[in-house]
């Protein structure tokens, strides 16, 4: 049976970022995302790193869910221990966000860098339902405050401010 499949995407880890502390609020909100979007049988889609990405993994792994990462290089077994599904690019140099977001039914986002900005830019222009979690800086806090990234108003901003009502906002888009 085909399921949804639900982008999430976020703050790197260690790996990129040089931390003074762990944004374990952050964290702990993708893995409760990761655990609600398994429970309700949508499919966790991410880039598969750290951070963000590990969390919600993690999360969803714990749930008995699936998980697929988007994956740069030419091998597999790049990706975090809680991804079932690597999907290689064949990119040695850089991994782009359009494949990641483009097989996935709705965005969630929370914190997040320059690469986090690039998914909700393609997101945005692919016209895919994106649901801010609010509260944990980055680029998603950068942009609750705005409804729409630009004048054409392609696909609205949903805010959340709970991983409850990330979930539900997705669920309820989806059908």
């Amino acid at each position: 049976m085909k399921q949804y499949q639900i982008a999430v995407i976020g703050s790197a880890g260690s790996e990129e970022y040089p931390y003074d502390k762990p944004l374990a609020a952050m964290f702990e909100a993708a893995e409760k995302i990761g655990q609600l979007l398994a429970v309700n049988k949508l499919i966790v889609v991410c880039g598969g790193k750290g951070g963000v990405m590990e969390a919600v993994s993690r999360g969803a792994k714990s749930a008995g869910g699936i998980t697929v990462a988007e994956i740069a290089g030419l091998s597999r077994w790049a990706a975090n221990d809680y991804i079932d599904v690597e999907i290689v690019t064949g990119d040695l140099a850089f991994r782009g966000p359009s494949q990641l977001i483009a097989m996935s039914d709705a965005v969630i986002a929370l914190g997040g860098g320059s690469g986090t900005l690039q998914e909700i830019c393609v997101a945005y222009r692919l016209q895919k339902p994106i649901i801010l979690l609010r509260g944990f800086g980055g680029w998603v806090d950068k942009l609750s405050p705005v409804s729409f990234l630009d004048e054409r108003r392609l696909v609205k901003f949903y805010q959340a401010t709970t991983p409850e009502n990330a979930v539900q906002k997705a669920l309820s888009m989806l059908k």
